[in-house]
């Protein structure tokens, strides 16, 4: 598995000049309604999304780049990016043969320990910990 690529210097600093300062998060994506855009400042901080994840696309292009706020990159991530990853390992995983194990292994298990078995211990009486002051 290779390490995620990152947007070059040029291709952030277009994006960021192609969102004039505001985030571009837009639609069901961000968890906006459809056809709506978030515009928050991006003064406080900016975040550079993948609009479709760089592990299915490969795609490190302006077009596949979102100048975003952290609040909607974080939600894009949670809702999206981490369920979108999850269900293409799988496919992989299907494609390739890889399952997981039927139920539990059946074996002889462990033979019997010649310890004998353990007496419970004493219980010890609670402390006080402040004394009342009277």
């Amino acid at each position: 598995m290779s390490a995620r690529a990152n947007f070059s210097k040029p291709t952030k600093r277009q994006a960021l000049a192609r969102s004039g300062g505001l985030c571009e998060a837009e639609g069901n994506f961000y968890g906006l309604l459809e056809g709506r855009r978030c515009n928050a400042p991006l003064s406080a901080g900016v975040e550079f999304d993948h609009l479709i994840l760089d592990a299915n696309s490969k795609d490190n292009s302006l077009e596949n780049c979102r100048a975003v706020c952290p609040a909607c990159h974080r939600v894009k991530t949670r809702m999206v990016d981490i369920p979108t990853a999850a269900k293409t390992v799988r496919q992989q995983d299907r494609a390739r043969g890889v399952v997981k194990p039927k139920g539990q292994l059946r074996g002889p298990g462990f033979a019997p320990s010649g310890k004998p078995p353990r007496e419970p211990k004493q219980r010890l009486e609670p402390r006080r910990m402040f004394e009342d002051v009277k």
